[in-house]
């Protein structure tokens, strides 16, 4: 008997194929026809849903950054004062589960290059102005002082993602501590805030 999937569901099922295939055997290693044979459907079921398999890195790039937009407009829409919102939303963007977490190993390894590249990409493009709007928010609370709220978030933004996101580095948890402090002291330069107000929010998260 024939299985059928709706259109999303089977459209959801190749991304995930191919997010744990590029994840384990590399963006270039794997093949369109590795993920037909992971799932058994044909070639022309495969192009009705992507035209490449760089559409298919398209789409799990997007999926991924369209979990953590969500996670950060939530936070962007609260009460919170700028500086709590900008950690907040900082430390949402850590992998939510173990499949992620392989995700961004697989995006940071030297031979998926492309997938950093748009990865990052993403985050600039779509995250990066929200993260603006907070630090605009945070001038006008008196608490930042910058006259480039947007390119502080891009600086900010890409320093985190190149940075924790590293596998190559193989950072200690002291190590990472220590880099964490070191960021918390540049952001608050970057952002012209207040000396040791990150610092001490940081404990909240």
């Amino acid at each position: 008997m024939r299985i059928t999937k709706d259109a999303i569901e089977r459209r959801n099922e190749i991304l995930d194929t191919a997010e744990k295939l590029f994840s384990t055997i590399g963006y270039e290693e794997t093949t369109v026809n590795d993920i037909l044979d992971t799932i058994h459907i044909a070639k022309g079921t495969f192009y009705y849903h992507f035209k490449s398999k760089a559409e298919v890195l398209d789409g799990i790039i997007k999926r991924r950054g369209d979990q953590n937009m969500e996670a950060a407009k939530a936070i962007a829409g609260s009460d919170l004062p700028a500086p709590q919102k900008l950690l907040a939303i900082m430390f949402s963007q850590k992998p939510k589960d173990a499949a992620q977490q392989e995700l961004i190993v697989a995006i940071e390894a030297a031979e998926n290059s492309r997938l950093f590249v748009k990865s990052l990409t993403d985050i600039l493009t779509r995250l990066a102005p929200l993260v603006g709007d907070v630090i605009s928010q945070g001038v006008k609370e008196g608490v930042f002082d910058t006259p480039y709220p947007y390119e502080s978030a891009e600086l900010l933004l890409a320093a985190v993602h190149a940075l924790f996101d590293n596998p190559d580095f193989h950072l200690s948890k002291a190590q990472t501590r220590q880099k964490a402090i070191a960021f918390l002291y540049a952001a608050e330069k970057i952002c012209g805030g207040q000396p040791g107000i990150f610092q001490a929010l940081a404990s909240l998260f």
